[in-house]
């Protein structure tokens, strides 16, 4: 079964993974990292990086980040290119939100493309006009 990392600007990332145990219950193979203001990229990677190869469970991990080139972004690429360098497979995805993050939740049985595809699907299902 596939982990799932997010990574955003604090406090998303824990906002949205507390948002899931709300919904799904906790799950020990879903976290979170909150990228402070001012953090040292390259520390910050490095500590991911660990922690993304004890989260993994041998079938891959997908990261959920917010913002495509924004810091949080560029620094869960860099720690994914760490972790694979270990032999872990990571897939990262941009624009984060919580029906992408609930969605590859429900649906990480797959492989790791296939549970990328669908959490972008859930992305994209929820944003609508609502009025």
């Amino acid at each position: 079964m596939i982990s799932i990392a997010v990574i955003a600007h604090t406090p998303l990332a824990s906002a949205l993974v507390e948002c899931a145990k709300h919904v799904l219950g906790h799950d020990p193979y879903v976290d979170f990292f909150d990228v402070q203001p001012n953090q040292c990229a390259a520390d910050c990677a490095a500590t991911i990086a660990d922690q993304l190869m004890a989260l993994d469970r041998g079938d891959g991990i997908l990261v959920l980040t917010d913002l495509p080139g924004a810091s949080p972004s560029n620094i869960a690429v860099r720690a994914c290119h760490i972790a694979q360098e270990s032999g872990v497979s990571c897939c990262v995805l941009g624009g984060v939100n919580a029906s992408m993050l609930l969605r590859a939740i429900n649906y990480r049985q797959g492989n790791l493309e296939d549970v990328a595809s669908c959490a972008l699907a859930g992305a994209n299902s929820a944003l609508m006009r609502v009025d």
